[in-house]
């Protein structure tokens, strides 16, 4: 076994993801901001559709 394929054994396959920090888990959390951010995407999706037709 080669030497750089020992340090993969001691991982599993989720150790290589990136972990959200405290204010990425505040945000996910936070109702306001979620609110917001789904206006945002709703008032794209509008602008895409509105150059469509």
């Amino acid at each position: 076994m080669k030497p750089e394929e020992k340090n993969f054994e001691k991982h599993d396959q989720f150790t290589l993801t990136m972990i959200p920090g405290a204010f990425a888990r505040k945000m996910r959390t936070c109702i306001i901001f979620q609110l917001f951010r789904f206006a945002v995407l709703n008032v794209k999706m509008l602008v895409v559709v509105r150059k469509s037709h």
